[in-house]
């Protein structure tokens, strides 16, 4: 059986390297629970939620699968400009 723990790149008790697709997801959640701490999207007079469950942006027309999607869309250039 081979010595995997002296392997060249790994760190003492790192526990194993996260797939990339995991830590975007991560990141994804951060930002997210951030931008919630910061805005409250019940008081949000351009946010709609239709019935399809997706939401939608009233100044800009724009449709956003979630929360985060919006939230993200808030803080880029067309919404900024409406």
């Amino acid at each position: 059986m081979a010595d995997r723990q002296n392997r060249v790149g790994s760190k003492f008790g790192g526990g194993g390297v996260s797939s990339t697709q995991q830590s975007e997801r991560e990141r994804k959640e951060r930002l997210r629970e951030l931008a919630l701490e910061t805005i409250d999207l019940a008081k949000d007079p351009y946010l709609m939620r239709n019935h399809l469950g997706t939401y939608e942006c009233k100044l800009c027309l724009t449709l956003h699968t979630n929360e985060a999607n919006y939230l993200s869309h808030t803080q880029g250039k067309k919404h900024q400009a409406g």
